[in-house]
């Protein structure tokens, strides 16, 4: 098949959506298909944080230099256009975007256009953001203050990029069942939920595709060594507990209750932060609370193998995560999960005892205990691996892609269908 693959960055290292839409055009284009990606850019950029990142600390200037590596270059076999449009930081330059993606699509004739972004939705919307109705809500209610929250919610008013996705969510959620997209690709039940209360969507529009095990659990041999790198590298001792918090969007993923919980445990938790955000209040906040010699902020970071192999536990008390992979990846490095029911794969975690869920993200004396209960006896990296693998069949590569094949099918006969 002749497939388009449509997301804002083709960059790894963006992000969750990023990073599922690369390994995916690489292991569609060793399926034999034909894969395009259609982007706005595919060039690493220095982020307007990243600054910021390398002031906060020794520790954070200490990563610019712990984990280069040379860009990375589009797999074997993909063809990547870049398609012009202006900001998409603007409603206008996402509609531009959108827009383009849909001209070439016109132009070239692919046999599904596979879209990760709102922009334009193509044959199947793939959303890993999650529903934007339900993160603008819950943008709101992780606010600390309700005047915090109220602000935010008429800024979410004045925002024209706001209301654009929100708008074009709308028409894509509501589509009439004989016009595409034909299928929304779901990645978590609570997803499905979220388009069904909030839009009304016909479940016939509605297909839950879980996110894969993109990674292979790693030798045990790799880990200590890896393990040994990175502690060395962060000052890390032998004998310390580190749990990992991974993310960009500090807000949402619930740093601030990370770092209140690391503050409750008894056995003194370390708690390295990996990802791209304004750092400046959370380490007023770690200050405040006396554990800023506890908090290291290394910044975003290419070798999450390092970081997962050096860490003990993942905290990630969020607000909302669509599904959430780096629980994913964690757990296939034996790490055991504290997150929230706001995790899209929370009941994967906890139905398979992978870890601890608690209900609310400003519930940190109860993942403080988690972690207390963790540092006296943690499981066994293999074990863990090996119970998150059986666990997760469905999830396996293969089986993922099988099943994204016969969507395919599904949407190139209900195109053919609508030429007649």
């Amino acid at each position: 098949m002749k497939i388009a693959l449509i997301i804002e960055h083709f960059d790894p290292s963006r992000g969750g959506a990023e990073n599922y839409t690369f390994w995916l055009s690489e292991q569609l284009a060793l399926r034999g298909h034909e894969v395009h990606a259609l982007c706005h850019d595919s060039a690493r950029k220095r982020h307007k944080y990243q600054a910021a990142h390398q002031g906060a600390s020794h520790d954070a200037q200490r990563s610019a230099h712990a984990g280069k590596s040379p860009d990375v270059l589009p797999p074997d076999g993909v063809h990547v256009h870049r398609l012009p449009a202006i900001k998409l930081s603007t409603g206008i330059g996402f509609r531009q975007f959108g827009m383009a993606a849909k001209a070439w699509c016109k132009a070239h004739r692919p046999d599904v256009a596979h879209s990760m972004t709102v922009a334009w939705a193509g044959d199947l919307y793939h959303p890993h953001a999650g529903v934007y109705a339900r993160i603008q809500r819950q943008s709101i209610s992780s606010r600390e203050t309700a005047q915090a929250a109220n602000f935010k919610r008429l800024m979410l008013q004045f925002s024209s990029k706001q209301r654009t996705l929100l708008a074009l969510e709308r028409r894509a959620a509501q589509a009439p069942a004989d016009q595409p997209p034909w299928k929304i690709l779901c990645i978590s039940p609570a997803m499905e939920d979220d388009f069904r209360s909030l839009y009304g969507s016909a479940d016939g529009k509605l297909a839950l595709l879980e996110n894969p095990m993109m990674i292979q659990p790693p030798e045990a041999g790799q880990i200590k060594k890896d393990r040994q790198w990175f502690r060395d590298v962060y000052a890390l001792a032998p004998e310390d507990r580190v749990a990992v918090f991974v993310g960009h969007d500090f807000r949402r993923k619930g740093l601030s209750w990370a770092i209140r919980a690391i503050a409750q445990t008894k056995t003194s938790w370390k708690l390295v932060v990996a990802g791209l955000g304004k750092v400046k209040n959370y380490i007023a906040l770690a200050q405040q609370l006396g554990v800023a010699d506890r908090v290291k902020f290394i910044g975003p970071t290419r070798v999450t193998g390092g970081v997962y192999s050096a860490a003990d536990a993942l905290l990630l008390p969020t607000f909302y995560d669509s599904f959430g992979l780096v629980a994913l990846e964690a757990v296939v490095y034996g790490l055991p999960v504290i997150s929230t029911r706001f995790l899209g794969c929370h009941g994967y975690i906890e139905n398979h005892k992978l870890g601890s869920i608690v209900d609310s993200p400003r519930e940190f004396a109860a993942m403080a205990n988690a972690l207390d209960a963790l540092a006296t006896q943690l499981p066994d990296r293999a074990d863990l691996a090996r119970s998150a693998v059986a666990a997760g069949r469905t999830l396996l590569p293969a089986a993922h892609l099988d099943k994204l094949e016969a969507l395919y099918a599904g949407c190139r006969n209900a195109q053919l269908k609508l030429r007649r």
